[in-house]
């Protein structure tokens, strides 16, 4: 191939059961959360509205049937939130998948584009 071969690419990996509503932007959502304790201090991290965030956190939890998030009251340290026993699984596992995912198509660009 010439020298004007593509010297990048994207790809955007999701999961889902019927609408596709889990990808980088609510895993990057609950790592902050996980980081923080505070969806709030995780949205307005990404610079993203209350609103936003909640839609896009309720359209995961109803595809995948389970709530990612859950509150925890006040106390010494005030209220916050926290990552559900399966967000947590879930984030672990789509960040694996995804870098995997990554690392293959990387290979495999380089092979195809550059060899």
């Amino acid at each position: 191939m010439s020298n004007r071969a593509p010297q990048k690419f994207h790809l955007k990996v999701r999961v889902y059961n019927e609408e596709i509503a889990f990808g980088k932007g609510i895993a990057q959502i609950l790592e902050l959360v996980e980081q923080y304790g505070s969806l709030t201090a995780a949205y307005k991290t990404m610079g993203m509205s209350s609103s936003k965030a909640w839609k896009i956190l309720h359209r995961a939890e109803a595809d995948l049937g389970y709530p990612l998030l859950k509150s925890v009251s006040g106390g010494a340290h005030g209220g916050g939130t926290v990552l559900t026993p399966e967000g947590k699984e879930l984030l672990e596992k789509y960040s694996q998948f995804e870098a995997q995912v990554q690392a293959f198509a990387n290979e495999t660009f380089h092979k195809i584009f550059h060899a």
